[in-house]
């Protein structure tokens, strides 16, 4: 559904929310393309309201935000924009599985997390849009960027979890669980007329939502720091069996890639402010609170 949101910006509702800006008379900026095979899709948009397509902004590079680049990018013939550090994973198609697996994962998980390649995209730094801000928000990816239109508009990638997915499971995926403190801290001082997260429902004022945010990630680092607690602390995969329960994932392949390289993050930011700290028993390393 094409909803109009500014003078000049809409966004697509969906599974992925699909930000649009116009650039000029029937030409349009896309923020995002949603997952997989989606291109189709917005395209049929864009020839509905006889629009053309100047570029794509990606927010980040997972797969569910540039699934349409391809498509669309071909058509049109047009560059996508992303931070260097998220082009480096949209370009080589296993690196994003890889580090989510910490090596070179089977089959199966290297098709779920597979990412177009070299299709043309470009350094955020070198968009023509000159109207546009951008800010990075660090945490869900190395190099996730916040999109600001003219129209007062951010677009906010997935720098928090909405109510809705909160009920379902706490869980959202990290590669930092101290920058994405940050960043949810410095969300509470951002300046707009609205704010439209990639999952979840446009918002006036995020305060609360990002208050609520705040409190689910405490909630999973007391549960990591609770699973290492006992007199001969705890591997790995107890600590990942606890998460199991307290996030509500179910057990597959891709979950336990993205579970296992966050409880990662968890540890790593545990042991740093000096929680926990690791060692070994019979060749396991534990971790144990301190």
């Amino acid at each position: 559904m094409l909803n109009k949101i500014g003078d000049k910006t809409y966004y697509i509702e969906n599974d992925t929310n699909i930000g649009i800006y116009m650039t000029g008379p029937d030409r349009v900026c896309l923020i995002d393309t949603g997952s997989r095979d989606f291109g189709e899709k917005i395209d049929e948009i864009l020839m509905q309201q006889s629009w053309k397509l100047d570029c794509i902004i990606n927010t980040h590079t997972h797969i569910d935000h540039l699934g349409g680049n391809k498509y669309l990018m071909e058509k049109y013939d047009v560059p996508a924009y992303c931070t260097e550090i998220d082009r480096v994973f949209a370009e080589y198609s296993d690196l994003e599985a890889t580090y989510m697996n910490g090596g070179r994962p089977a089959s199966k998980l290297r098709h779920i997390f597979t990412h177009p390649g070299k299709i043309g995209f470009r350094n955020i730094e070198e968009c023509p849009l000159q109207d546009f801000e951008f800010k990075e928000l660090p945490g869900h990816t190395f190099g996730m960027i916040a999109v600001k239109t003219p129209d007062d508009v951010w677009f906010l990638g997935d720098a928090y979890l909405s109510r809705e997915y909160m009920q379902k499971r706490s869980f959202g995926y990290l590669v930092d669980a101290g920058e994405y403190l940050a960043t949810l801290d410095m969300l509470k001082r951002l300046e707009g007329k609205l704010f439209v997260p990639s999952h979840g429902t446009v918002e006036e004022d995020i305060t609360e939502i990002l208050e609520l945010n705040e409190a689910n990630q405490k909630m999973l680092i007391d549960a990591v720091k609770d699973a290492c607690s006992g007199s001969e602390g705890a591997g790995l995969d107890k600590i990942l069996a606890d998460m199991y329960q307290v996030t509500k994932m179910r057990t597959n392949e891709a979950n336990h890639a993205l579970l296992s390289s966050t409880v990662k993050c968890y540890l790593t930011y545990l042991h740093d402010r000096g929680e926990i700290e690791c060692g070994f028993e019979k060749n396991v390393m534990v971790w144990k609170t301190v």
